[in-house]
């Protein structure tokens, strides 16, 4: 197993402690967080029943029919049928959704100004009929009803027009047979898909209820009525629905809440009816660099889900959040959201009204942290966690130093050793005094040791063949001047095997001493010019009187091949390469040579049929008295051949292979050249 693995091993064993103290946290937090959600939603079940109590008209207006709401602004409004100083009014407009149609065909706004009751109403319709295009029936034109309903009774108007511009409603008799005394002023705007009225009411007295019905004709030619729809459902359409007064700041609803908490009380559809109070609004530039720590570590490990934080606004006309969607339907509710500061969270709690279809909703800054208001208890526990993390990135941080270390003195004695075998120079030696320092200058030793008695071992074979020359030639005279003597028959079988061995030791020193010959001539080579494809193809002609019966194919370019380097050197590479291929080579086999020019030089190849190589030799066959021939052959062979063919080639800055041909027929060798400089 790696080190690195056994230390990530035991970090994992050290984890369990500050997890533990974790899980201790979180389950400390959620305890102290039900125990706000619990306080503040029973505030708000408080505050609904002393809202009720205080205002008991507006709960059981509150149940359906959905009220129309009103809202009171402070600036007059001109009645001149145009939308500018009704900007932002109509963001909570209502809507008079028809049984007929898919879109939505008229939408209404109420305001209370200093006049009066104010109406905005926009109707979609594809089919506009006007009065002046059904001249004698002004009854069947489209138009609109509106009914007013207070303590006086019920007042109704008809809303129709000819022409663009101001008009005068047209009282209706009502049920009781009275016709309204007050009248209401209007202005129609037709627009390409409808038309649009702002009218002016007279002021209701409270509690009052308003009805609109919006009567929709088929076409100018026709008296059937298309459409009929409004404020009721059903057979009534025009019923009437309660005024609510909504977007109204209280007093009273402010001096029901707990400090620092801010009320709103919401009707169907979450239109806000009331607000008070207000939220505690932390800064973020009050936090110290400490209190900044905690709350970052207490967002990444400790934070509960937080809700998204659009749609709570203190400017929001209507509450669109799932609190309030939940209190209204009768089923109390609390929620988490982001504040402003990373330090504060806000909490909202939701009930429903008595005896109504509206809610309370409170909402509260809570610290963030509250486990880290107990400071003895947060600080232990932030330093204790703080601490382990600490520890672990230092042994994480350790393990892979040392980690790395060892892969890199694992890749430096990997890459000791060229593909041929020979040791490279320059293996690193560390000066740490630890023991990986230690074991790199101990394999840096081994290195030395191994590289000297490589040399030793290559210098080897000029040594012999100087030291046994001598000897050599004592016992070739010997044995020579022995057959002149008259020996008895059995004596001569002797002489003549000793005459056998002396002639092999002495090809052997002849084969040692060329090696050693070529090593000088390589170290003292003097390049010249000269072209690689001529050499190659003169070489080859001579080859001819010595392969038989072989075929010898020669592939030479007709471009010339120019090379700066050693030609008699490769011409003996050439050699060693062709002796090699007629060894193995069958008697009818083929045996081809050639050369051509490649992207930084030339190449030069002998191939012939014959068995393949082995995958183990292929990379070991140019190393020192390394051969594939069998014994017993009259010829010794060292395997320096193929050595020399590799000096050569490194001499010109390139390398020799070995490689079966893709037929698996025979072998290949490959000699790559580069100029020398």
């Amino acid at each position: 197993m790696p080190l690195r693995i056994k230390l990530l091993l035991m970090l994992a064993v050290a984890l369990v402690f500050p997890l533990a103290g974790w899980r201790f946290l979180v389950e400390m937090e959620t305890t102290l967080r039900q125990g706000q959600e619990a306080a503040l939603l029973a505030s708000a079940h408080a505050a609904a029943q002393a809202f009720v109590a205080l205002e008991p008209d507006l709960a059981p207006r509150l149940v359906k029919p959905e009220p129309l709401y009103v809202r009171r602004v402070s600036v007059p409004l001109e009645l001149d049928g145009y939308a500018d100083d009704w900007a932002g009014v109509e963001q909570d407009a209502q809507l008079l959704v028809s049984s007929k149609e898919r879109q939505p065909p008229a939408r209404v706004s109420l305001v209370r100004g200093a006049r009066g009751l104010y109406l905005w109403i926009e109707v979609v319709d594809g089919s506009p009929v006007r009065a002046d295009l059904v001249p004698g029936r002004a009854q069947d034109v489209d138009q609109v009803l509106i009914h007013l309903e207070d303590a006086d009774g019920i007042r109704s108007y008809r809303l129709h027009s000819a022409a663009e511009g101001p008009l005068r409603a047209e009282p209706m008799v009502n049920a009781q047979g009275r016709i309204p005394t007050l009248g209401v002023a209007a202005v129609w705007h037709n627009r390409p898909d409808g038309y649009t009225i702002e009218a002016l009411l007279p002021e209701p007295r409270a509690p009052a209820s308003l009805g609109l019905e919006i009567i929709d004709y088929a076409g100018a030619r026709a008296d059937q009525i298309r459409d009929r729809y409004g404020t009721g459902s059903g057979g009534t359409p025009g019923a009437t629905r309660p005024l609510v007064e909504a977007g109204r700041d209280d007093a009273v609803l402010a001096a029901l809440l707990p400090e620092a908490t801010r009320g709103r009380v919401v009707g169907p559809g979450g239109h806000v009816l009331r607000r008070g109070g207000q939220l505690i609004d932390r800064k973020e530039e009050d936090l110290s660099f400490l209190r900044w720590l905690r709350a970052m570590v207490y967002r990444w490990l400790m934070a509960p889900p937080l809700a998204d934080p659009d749609g709570y606004g203190p400017e929001q006309r209507i509450l669109r959040v799932q609190e309030s969607a939940l209190a209204l339907d009768g089923v109390d509710a609390v929620g988490w959201r982001p504040a402003g500061s990373l330090a504060t969270v806000i909490l909202s709690a939701a009930a429903p009204l008595p005896g109504g279809r509206g809610a309370v909703v409170l909402e509260r800054s809570a610290d963030a942290l509250l486990i880290w208001t107990n400071r003895g208890l947060g600080g232990l526990l932030l330093g204790g966690f703080l601490s382990v993390l600490a520890a672990a990135a230092v042994l994480f941080g350790y393990a892979s130093y040392l980690s790395l270390r060892i892969r890199l003195l694992r890749n430096a004695a990997e890459n000791a050793l060229t593909p041929e075998g020979r040791l490279r120079e320059g293996f690193p030696r560390s000066r740490a005094s630890d023991e990986v320092g230690d074991l790199s200058r101990s394999f840096a030793r081994l290195l030395d040791q191994v590289h000297a008695y490589t040399g030793y071992l290559r210098s080897l074979a000029g040594k012999l063949s100087h030291e046994l020359a001598t000897p050599l030639a004592v016992v070739r005279s010997s044995l020579e001047n022995l057959e002149h003597e008259q020996l008895p028959e059995s004596a001569r079988v002797y002489a003549e095997r000793a005459r056998g061995g002396a002639e092999r030791l002495r090809a052997i020193l002849r084969a040692m001493s060329e090696a050693g010959r070529i090593e000088r001539a390589v170290d003292s080579a003097e390049p010249e010019e000269f072209d690689l494809g001529a050499l190659v193809a003169n070489a080859g002609a001579g080859y001819r009187d010595l392969t038989g019966e072989r075929q010898l194919r020669l592939q030479i370019p007709t471009r010339s091949i120019p090379l700066r380097g050693a030609p008699e050197l490769i011409h003996q590479a050439l050699d060693k390469l062709v002796d090699n291929a007629l060894s193995f080579s069958p008697e009818d086999g083929v045996i081809e040579i050639g050369c051509a020019t490649t992207v930084d030089g030339a190449s030069v190849w002998v191939s012939n049929q014959g068995p393949p190589l082995p995958e183990e030799m292929q990379d070991r066959l140019f190393e020192s008295l390394v051969s594939l021939r069998q014994g017993g052959a009259e010829s010794p062979h060292l395997g320096l051949g193929l050595y020399i063919v590799r000096l050569v080639a490194e001499l010109h800055r390139g390398q020799a292979r070995a490689s079966n041909r893709p037929q698996g027929d025979g072998v290949v060798f490959t000699l790559e050249l580069r100029s020398i400089r």
